[in-house]
């Protein structure tokens, strides 16, 4: 029987089947504070699978992957969904994934890690957000016992905001740098670390009620206004997963979750200067209600 290792995400059991792709995640950056014995497996993805490509690929997203390493595709074939990741490097040999619904996700040997990591990523989304979850792009802090999300194109300042808050305001700490969970559970908003934090190696177990969220622009001011809900749905929405969001089933869900987010928490638009005086605007809008 082939080996497996658990993982407890956002308070859900991921049980991944397979040697390599086992061995490989007890040694990837982030994955082995993840790691559970205990939980009864919700979801689950089986490598090692023979998948061949659909004839047929009614493709709904595609990207090239970091560093134009390799070609992404998802397709959704009358209900089943394929993901493929193909590296330019001939010598590496394609990913491919199939969700045809429910607990499982079936998937072709995994690569190497950069491949399984994303992989991965991609089939905790297929798998969990009819679930009210989404793994949302945010660099995220902690705060007086709740959590704020940072929202922003590429190079638009997260990063650089919420290390101005690790630096000025007490008590401080950040919870994930790149791709948090974002929930909704007993009618409350949370949200939790995941094993996926871009650059920076930031890995909780946690969960932490959800304070606000701040869509930041960089200006040459400091300047803070709260959103209407419509103007807060457009802040939020293009920091979910842009695969996902081009296919109907998933735009649904998606829309549900944020719909009951905007209902309980604040979003923020943040013009801002990377100073002091720019996380100070954003802690004070948030917690000085």
């Amino acid at each position: 029987m082939p080996d497996s290792i658990s993982f407890l995400i956002a308070g859900h059991c991921l049980r991944i089947v397979g040697d390599r792709e086992s061995a490989l995640l007890r040694k990837i950056p982030g994955f082995p504070v993840f790691v559970t014995e205990n939980a009864e497996p919700e979801w689950q993805v089986v490598f090692g699978k023979e998948i061949a490509k659909p004839e047929q690929w009614n493709e709904i997203y595609h990207f090239v992957f970091e560093a134009d390493t390799m070609s992404c595709s998802l397709a959704n074939n009358n209900g089943v969904y394929y993901f493929s990741m193909e590296p330019f490097d001939e010598s590496i040999p394609p990913l491919l994934m199939r969700y045809s619904g429910g607990d499982t996700v079936e998937a072709t040997v995994g690569a190497d890690a950069d491949m399984l990591r994303f992989a991965l990523w991609i089939a905790l989304g297929l798998l969990s957000l009819p679930s009210k979850m989404v793994l949302i792009h945010s660099s995220t802090i902690v705060h007086q016992g709740r959590a704020v999300l940072f929202l922003g194109e590429s190079g638009t300042g997260k990063s650089t905001h919420t290390r101005l808050w690790l630096k000025s305001i007490p008590d401080a700490h950040l919870l994930n740098d790149d791709s948090p969970v974002l929930a909704f559970e007993n009618g409350e908003a949370v949200v939790y670390g995941s094993p996926w934090s871009g650059k920076t190696h930031c890995y909780h177990q946690l969960r932490f009620p959800l304070a606000g969220v701040v869509r930041l622009s960089q200006a040459p001011y400091n300047s803070i206004r709260r959103l209407g809900i419509v103007e807060a749905l457009s802040a939020m929405h293009p920091s979910c997963p842009p695969a996902l969001e081009q296919d109907e089933r998933y735009q649904d869900c998606i829309m549900d979750l944020l719909s009951d987010v905007l209902g309980t928490v604040p979003v923020f638009h943040l013009e801002c200067l990377p100073d002091e005086d720019a996380a100070w605007t954003s802690h004070d809008a948030i917690f000085k209600q």
